[in-house]
């Protein structure tokens, strides 16, 4: 039977939703301050959905998103208290899953190269990579250029645990940056992460491009979103304006999972409006036929 790590779904929009009364630029991170018992939830629920790696709600946590909402110095609060909740919906659950630190781009997502030096950009990911320590693994998501994808691996390579990185890739197969997938690949290759991945992609891109990662990188895999498009988020608005896609029900979602698989894909899970739902189905979906494992369990 194949192994296949599972990852949990969209989780900072599914806190966002459910909260309804929050609306800030810290999105789900926003919601955690105000009403935790909100992300426990989340998280309690992709759990028994059969996820088996979460990752800790600290997408908006970077030092540069909290020093632009005067919220910096509470860094250390907003990154213990991810933890608290995580290990609260581990506790309900008693499931033996990983804990993944999050590192995603700094600024913002979907955004092209940083006028950042890679010196300045390490720091920031060193900085993430001590609050996250106690991680069992280390996802680095969302990735649109070859700078700060390969300063977060010699961050997360220092501390010497199990990690995977992911690169958003715009509808002509490219990264923002205009940097091809071949040329990402090439970047963080000699940091040797588990994998390399592609996320917060449409399915359709993903799909048709899973092929040619499987050929880049040994171990590959993905996790998609169901935004109808993420333009207002990368003109500058706010997550606010996004808006989800009525056609990727969990049935729809499973059909691109399974020609991942069926490429060679060895991690999959779900991105933005990925819900709950969609992971249960995935789970059930392919019962009998993979064997659904942790990250930390990639041979």
């Amino acid at each position: 039977m194949q192994s296949v790590v599972l990852l949990d779904g969209g989780l900072g929009q599914e806190i966002y939703r459910r909260a309804q009364r929050v609306s800030s630029p810290l999105w789900s991170v926003a919601v955690m301050l105000e009403q935790p018992e909100i992300v426990a939830a989340v998280h309690t629920d992709f759990i028994l959905a059969g996820a088996k790696t979460l990752s800790l709600n600290t997408y908006a946590a970077t030092p540069t998103r909290l020093a632009k909402q005067g919220l910096l110095e509470r860094i250390d609060d907003i990154h213990e208290q991810a933890f608290r909740v995580l290990h609260q919906a581990i506790e309900r659950t008693g499931a033996e899953v990983d804990v993944a630190g999050c590192l995603p781009p700094l600024t913002g997502s979907y955004l092209g190269q940083p006028e950042r030096s890679f010196e300045d950009l390490l720091d920031e990911y060193v900085t993430l990579v001590r609050l996250q320590a106690a991680a069992d693994v280390f996802l680095i998501e969302t990735m649109t250029n070859t700078l700060e994808a390969q300063a977060a691996c010699a961050a997360a390579r220092e501390l010497g645990k199990p990690y995977g990185v992911a690169f958003r890739l715009e509808a002509d197969g490219k990264l923002k940056s205009g940097e091809s997938l071949a040329e990402a690949v090439a970047a963080v290759s000699h940091y040797s992460p588990n994998s390399v991945m592609l996320n917060c992609c449409d399915p359709e891109v993903m799909t048709v491009t899973m092929p040619e990662l499987v050929d880049l990188y040994p171990c590959a895999g993905g996790y998609a979103n169901a935004f109808k498009s993420v333009e207002p988020l990368a003109s500058g608005g706010s997550v606010d304006a996004l808006e989800a896609r009525d056609d990727i029900s969990p049935r729809a979602y499973v059909s691109h999972v399974r020609r991942w698989l069926a490429e060679g894909a060895l991690v999959v899970g779900g991105c933005c409006e990925i819900t709950p739902a969609h992971i249960r189905y995935i789970t059930e979906a392919f019962a009998g036929d993979v064997e659904f494992v942790r990250f930390s369990q990639l041979a």
